[in-house]
């Protein structure tokens, strides 16, 4: 389908839930408050897109650019991206539930105040992103980057963060109850971290 087409569904109330928008061009299209629950996106480019309030509870993003788009308070909880571009994009109070992201680029993505609780997180990058006040308990962060990324105010208790990579990252405030990392260096080296490395370390650290 065309943007126009879709433009039209839009306006016209009609329903967009369980769409199929694969290989789509929608860049700046407006899906704001749309129910986009159990859409799929694979490979389609909808760069600097609005989401916000959408409702994508569900939906399948897999080898798509979603670059600089808002999904400020959208739903994506049990959604699943899969190798997609997310570079800046906005996931201000946000709910992933239960959400996949895994292989993805959220270099530079701010997710203050998001619900990421119990996500899969693996092999993606947070390179710079904002997760303050994020919510990230019980999830697996196994091999993620999270580089020079801030976390005020977050809470990863529960969480799996074996090999991800954590280099001048920002800490403070953290809840890090029963967290999983291994590795001494280089995975906090050069971090401002107010972690209690005592409570937090694998039970081999020393090892």
């Amino acid at each position: 389908m065309t943007k126009e087409e879709i433009k039209k569904m839009i306006e016209e109330g009609k329903s967009l839930k369980d769409m199929d928008f694969s290989f789509a061009e929608l860049d700046g299209i407006d899906f704001s408050g749309q129910d986009l629950s159990g859409a799929v996106f694979t490979g389609a480019e909808i760069r600097n897109a609005n989401f916000e309030g959408a409702n994508l509870e569900g939906a399948f993003i897999a080898d798509a650019d979603f670059s600089g788009a808002n999904f400020k308070n959208a739903n994506l909880s049990r959604a699943i991206l899969q190798r997609v571009n997310l570079r800046n994009a906005n996931f201000e109070n946000a709910n992933l539930f239960k959400a996949q992201m895994m292989v993805c680029d959220a270099s530079g993505a701010n997710f203050t105040g998001a619900n990421l609780q119990q996500t899969r997180l693996e092999k993606t990058k947070f390179r710079r992103a904002k997760m303050d006040r994020a919510d990230i308990s019980y999830s697996n962060m196994r091999s993620t980057d999270f580089q020079e990324a801030s976390f005020v105010g977050t809470n990863f208790s529960y969480s799996d963060l074996r090999k991800a990579q954590l280099q001048k990252a920002w800490f403070e405030n953290v809840e890090a109850e029963q967290v999983m990392v291994y590795g001494k260096k280089p995975w906090l080296e050069g971090s401002k971290a107010e972690l209690d490395i005592e409570q937090i370390k694998a039970p081999n650290w020393d090892d």
